[in-house]
């Protein structure tokens, strides 16, 4: 029989639009400049890590996007869909991103490298601490490179807490709660509703 799931509360997010366009073209642009190739597992784990450390360090994530407990861990699923150019959420936000993808089979079978023309990054909307995390997040999983990132994000609690290998589903809601390093309930449901008045 499956565990019970999601024993801790799901504050909904309101995902900051500009601010997750705006986060993932600067990972893109900050790989370009390391002469890194960057692909869409890099971006989706970087943007996690960066959401947590800066939700530890000052009280709130980057994008406020909601993230899933997916196979190979947890994925911020506003950026995931736009990093796939899924045709709804572009109609639903009416975006049109500003990077390009291509087949990377050397980074792996189903990878796809980013790019984003200089003259198209835009990261207005970011403070310089949160691009110093996003920067600081690149370079883990760049370093540490796929299986052991992996590692590092299928144990975070908030993943542990939500993904299910007996279930059904491909993902699973992750609480924000749980990301704080000392969980915490008041602060998710306080973030939860301020990124729907933001």
């Amino acid at each position: 029989m499956a565990r019970q799931h999601n024993r801790a509360p799901i504050h909904a997010m309101t995902p900051n639009v500009p601010r997750i366009l705006s986060a993932i073209s600067f990972v893109i642009d900050e790989a370009r400049k390391r002469n890194e190739c960057v692909t869409q597992y890099d971006i989706v784990k970087t943007l996690f890590l960066a959401d947590r450390a800066s939700l530890n360090k000052f009280g709130r994530p980057i994008t406020f996007d909601n993230y899933v407990a997916m196979k190979d861990g947890p994925v911020p699923s506003t950026a995931y869909n736009l990093l796939k150019f899924d045709d709804k959420t572009l109609k639903r936000l009416k975006v049109s991103p500003p990077w390009t993808s291509k087949p990377a089979p050397d980074q792996g079978r189903k990878a796809l490298a980013f790019e984003i023309p200089e003259t198209a990054v835009r990261v207005d909307a970011l403070s310089p601490s949160d691009t110093d995390e996003l920067s600081k997040a690149l370079t883990v999983v760049k370093s540490l490179g796929f299986s052991q990132v992996r590692k590092l994000t299928h144990d975070d609690p908030a993943y542990v807490e939500a993904w299910d290998p007996e279930g059904m589903n491909s993902c699973y809601s992750m609480s924000y709660s749980l990301l704080f390093e000392v969980p915490n309930e008041e602060l998710a449901q306080d973030l939860s509703f301020l990124s729907k008045h933001a």
